[in-house]
């Protein structure tokens, strides 16, 4: 195999080999890169697995995230299927729990990032369902990677929907899994908190000597205690943990978002999108409705339907029952409006919106680290979504405006530029860069298409040439805004100066 093309790929060591096929270093010649080929041999699929492989494989590649493996391209080739990926410079993270338990810090940090790199994996409608140490990476620089993910169960022909398939690595299976039963999103988030409790202890948390004992523990009984020698572990993390093992998946957390809050808001010295959220007028603009403070529930079901074709009924109904819930929300009824989103979701599952709104729903209760994990998937889901980007860079503009100028600039490319331009112009102002801040509002004006928006722009630009020194466009500026804002208390402060 050494010194054949692939795919425009020049194969070259190989750096591995399993029951599916082997994995060979390769070159791009094209782009002088560096590249992990992953090919697949034909007899181990049928013709509907090898169809499923490629399509998420493809899926795969339009997937961006920090801590998910890049796939580059896949195809097929002469028969044989392959996927090209990124080279990690790193170890698996069996070869680094193999140093003994991992800090409970350092543990727990991966976890948050796996269950948002599994929030974005599922947004897709992939499941991974082969989660293993194996099939994580460490890189040189600590940086977690999940890999592998959409391939363990292509092998038999009816393993991507069908009941009575047993698939995965015995430690690591779901009780649902052991059972054959049909697998959702909520398989994977067992797995993924056998493996926390690995890093942890060293030791299974479920024993046995061989698979069929460990795979009966898993079914029948409890996990082993979590127990740390680490007089610092949060005692919260424990009930985490023993929700996410519960046996029936609708006990456990309906999905990696919710999950992962639940993670940070017990260990919030982990970070991870855990802010406290100050009001500001920066984000009046994004806050679709306003926002009252109360308690609303989160329980967004079950992720059951994720893989089925939603039409175009299903989508429409998600709009109308989003919109009953602005309605709801608008009128005060915080948990009526909860309720709307909710049910959105159940008719369509990968719609934004509703993502969005639960998340400020969250915000407005101060339930911040769930409010990131919804903004999050929202993204996800539509990565134009300029008001999720916008309102995720509120997390963090008080404690990290680099971050949020970040999600601001990405927020300037989706579909409500001039929103966002506004809260970058306003961050830019904070910071002291003025001619970039006036640059980035007076840019913006031409796409401000409701008086809000150009009423919040003006305001801003004024500010803007007020710090320049030009007063006199400063103050024409406030009496536009303040056309379109007459009951703006800034703007008449700034009049009446």
């Amino acid at each position: 195999m050494q010194g054949r093309r692939l795919g425009g790929y020049e194969l070259r060591d190989k750096l591995g080999e399993g029951g599916m096929g082997a994995v060979y270093l390769a070159h791009d010649p094209t782009l002088d890169r560096s590249a992990a080929i992953k090919i697949i041999r034909a007899e181990t699929l049928t013709t509907e697995g090898k169809e499923r492989f490629l399509r998420e494989a493809r899926a795969c590649s339009r997937i961006n995230h920090p801590n998910i493996i890049t796939v580059y391209a896949a195809g097929e080739e002469n028969g044989t299927p392959y996927m090209a990926m990124e080279l990690i410079d790193g170890r698996t993270l069996r070869s680094v729990m193999h140093d003994g338990p991992v800090a409970w810090r350092t543990a727990t940090k991966w976890l948050v990032e796996l269950l948002d790199a599994l929030q974005r994996l599922h947004a897709e409608g992939i499941i991974h369902r082969d989660l293993k140490p194996e099939n994580i990476m460490v890189t040189r620089d600590g940086i977690i990677k999940l890999m592998d993910f959409g391939l363990a169960h292509l092998t038999t022909q009816t393993a991507i929907t069908q009941e009575g398939t047993t698939l995965g690595t015995a430690p690591y299976m779901s009780p649902e899994q052991v059972m054959g039963r049909r697998l959702d999103p909520r398989s994977d988030l067992f797995s993924l908190i056998t493996i926390y409790q690995e890093m942890l202890t060293g030791t299974y948390p479920f024993g046995g000597d061989h698979a069929m004992s460990i795979m009966y523990a898993i079914r029948n009984e409890p996990p082993a205690p979590l127990a740390t020698r680490e007089p610092d572990f949060p005692p919260a993390l424990k009930t985490v943990t023993a929700r996410a093992f519960e046996k029936e998946p609708e006990k456990r957390y309906a999905d990696a978002a919710s999950l992962r809050a639940a993670v940070l808001e017990a260990a919030p010295e982990i970070g991870g999108g855990v802010r406290v959220v100050k009001a500001s007028s920066r984000r009046v603009l994004v806050l679709t409705t306003v926002i009252a403070l109360a308690t609303v529930a989160l329980g967004l079901g079950g992720w059951s339907a994720i893989n089925k074709h939603r039409t175009t009924a299903d989508r429409n109904a998600a709009k109308n029952l989003n919109e009953m819930g602005f309605a709801k929300q608008e009128a005060g009824d915080l948990a009526g409006a909860e309720e709307y989103y909710r049910r959105a979701l159940e008719k369509d599952r990968r719609y934004a919106r509703p993502y969005n709104n639960l998340g400020l729903l969250a915000l407005g209760s101060g339930r911040s680290a769930e409010a990131d994990s919804m903004f999050r998937l929202a993204i996800a889901l539509d990565p134009r979504f300029s008001a999720a980007l916008v309102n995720l860079g509120n997390l963090y503009v008080d404690a990290e405006p680099e971050s949020a100028e970040v999600f601001y600039a990405r927020a300037l490319n989706g579909d409500e530029p001039a929103a966002a331009a506004n809260q970058l112009g306003h961050l830019m102002l904070d910071s002291g860069r003025v001619d970039e801040a006036r640059t980035t509002l007076t840019r913006a004006l031409p796409q401000a298409t409701t008086p809000g928006v150009r009423g919040a722009l003006l305001r801003n630009l004024g500010k803007a040439e007020a710090a320049a020194g030009d007063s006199v466009s400063a103050r024409t500026h406030w009496q536009e805004a303040a056309a379109l804002l007459p009951n703006d208390e800034e703007l008449r402060s700034l009049l009446s100066n």
